[in-house]
């Protein structure tokens, strides 16, 4: 059986300890990454969302300010 000196041992538990904490880091970044992408994407259909509805309303606004002009008799202002 080979034998592996005290030195290798604690050299190769330090590289385990570092790559384990390396690809942890990683996943946690990409984990992060991908919730602030969904944020971003949440935030932008919602604008959409809000916008139109703005506009829709300016439209109703604009239809019903338009039918009681229409109404108001000749003469009047």
């Amino acid at each position: 059986m080979v034998e592996i000196s005290k030195q290798r041992l604690t050299a190769d538990n330090q590289f385990l300890k570092l790559q384990t904490k390396a690809l942890s880091h990683a996943r946690i970044l990409s984990e992060t990454e991908r919730l602030a992408r969904q944020r971003a994407d949440n935030m932008i259909k919602l604008r959409g969302l809000r916008l139109a509805k703005e506009a829709a309303d300016r439209q109703a606004a604009l239809g019903a300010q338009a039918s009681t002009k229409a109404r108001r008799r000749p003469g009047f202002k």
